[in-house]
């Protein structure tokens, strides 16, 4: 498992030690990187995808609210945590979907607070690998975007994914993907392909751990891959903050799932 990455950014010198000085009290083996200047820390972020991110909000030349919203372009996971002595920038920050908002004087103990709630949890060794099914349905690697170059094959890993590791059989397949109850020829050698076609996106991208494709019956591994759909089930702190209401908009077949996040 690599180390957790955080981003320390305050264009105060003095207030930059003392919220470096508080992630390192918390957190002794993450991997820490401290700016002064946004544009830097913007810099190295597009190298080194931050898990989280410390940001003052008032900087000359870009807002820690601007740097926040080119972070998340970088990595969708990332947590951003703001740091201010202004109470009126919190309805800015919490647009942003923020982990959480520090007012300043900064202590180890609001630090540790927040490390302890984040939004999106980064202490699995899983976190690489992140299924997002709230709104709609992505899949993201090291923090990017997973582009499938046939939308079949994207459409198979969401049904996968809605079944939650149960077993589905290639004529179920046939029937919710393809329109085809009668489980023809031309729909089977078809699925085959999208079958193959999932499988080498994956494994481009050292991702074909998260399903089993093998012997007629398909299902993804839960343990191998975060989701959000997952941690909302599973009561994970703040993961109830990511649903607003819909789940894979683009696949009708997934209004059925839906009553689920209502219970």
């Amino acid at each position: 498992m690599s180390l957790m990455r955080i981003l320390a950014v305050d264009d105060e010198k003095d207030a930059l030690e003392v919220l470096v000085s508080a992630i390192k009290e918390c957190e002794p083996d993450a991997e820490v990187q401290s700016f002064n200047s946004p544009s830097e820390a913007l810099k190295y972020a597009a190298d080194n995808p931050p898990d989280i991110a410390f940001l003052d909000i008032r900087m000359p030349g870009m807002s820690g609210l601007d740097l926040a919203k080119k972070l998340k372009a970088i990595n969708v996971r990332v947590n951003i945590v703001f740091s201010t002595g202004f109470s009126e920038f919190a309805p800015d920050a919490f647009s942003l979907h923020a982990s959480g908002y520090i007012m300043k004087p900064i202590s180890t103990r609001l630090v540790r607070k927040e490390l302890e709630n984040l939004r999106n949890p980064v202490n699995t060794p899983n976190n690489r690998i992140f299924v997002r099914t709230f709104g709609n349905f992505e899949l993201f690697v090291d923090g990017e975007t997973l582009h499938f170059s046939r939308k079949p094959a994207k459409e198979l890993l969401a049904y996968l994914v809605d079944r939650k590791g149960s077993t589905v059989t290639r004529k179920e397949l046939c029937s919710v993907l393809l329109q085809d109850e009668a489980f023809t020829r031309k729909s089977q050698d078809y699925l085959t392909k999208i079958v193959k076609e999932l499988q080498k996106i994956l494994d481009e991208v050292n991702a074909g751990s998260i399903v089993n494709l093998d012997r007629g019956e398909y299902s993804v591994i839960p343990e191998n891959f975060s989701c959000d759909a997952y941690d909302y089930l599973k009561g994970v702190p703040n993961a109830f903050n990511n649903f607003y209401g819909e789940y894979m908009s683009q696949y009708p077949w997934a209004e059925k799932s839906i009553q689920q996040f209502y219970k």
